[in-house]
Order: structure tokens, then sequence, then C-alpha cells
């Protein structure tokens, strides 16, 4: 019997993401539009594709990023960095499902 079709649900497999979380000010509003760049992280790769995610707002800033992140970490702690001119870089270990929460394209 073939050990393989025995397992009955894997788990899924995950690959490293690097996120770039950033926030762009409207200068008439001075409203914060957040937004995430995703791509896969290979040292490897001069041309990686990156796709975008806007947020609506701050609230599903962290409704979409917290799930994501490892236990212990809050998104809400390093707002000043994600707001800061540089923005927030992060290398996430994310299934496919989980990285087209960000905005990743199969």
């Amino acid at each position: 019997m073939n050990p393989l079709a025995e397992k009955p649900n894997p788990s899924p497999s995950k690959r490293r993401y690097l996120v770039h979380l950033s926030c762009a000010s409207d200068e008439t509003s001075g409203i914060c539009n957040y937004s995430v760049h995703i791509r896969i992280s290979n040292t490897r790769a001069t041309r990686a594709k990156t796709y975008l995610r806007v947020f609506s707002d701050e609230c599903e800033l962290i409704a979409t990023i917290n799930p994501l992140l490892p236990d212990g970490s809050d998104i809400r702690n390093i707002f000043s960095h994600i707001e800061s001119p540089d923005g927030f870089f992060y290398l996430l270990h994310l299934s496919v499902d989980e990285a087209e929460q960000l905005g990743w394209c199969r």
C-alpha cells in the first residue's frame, strides 16, 4: 500500500513571502490609505512579481494581517513603522490561500 495515500489531509505547503506594509497619506484629508505589496521571497530572483492590495481602512488591515502573524504578534504595535516613509517589512511563511488574502494571484 502507498503510504502517501493513507494521509487524509496533509497540511498545505507554505512558502516564504516578503510582505511590505505601507501608508500613503491623502494630502487634503490627512487620511492614511494602507496597502500591502507581496512577493515571493527568493534571493535569486531579480524581477519577482509583486502584487498589491489596498485596504479600506485600519480595521480591515488589522483583521487581515493579525491572523497571519506569529503567536504574540499584533499589527497594532507597529503602526508607527507602517506609517513611516519606509513602511514595514515582514517575512512570512504563508499558504497560497493566506497569500491570496494579501493580494497574491496564482
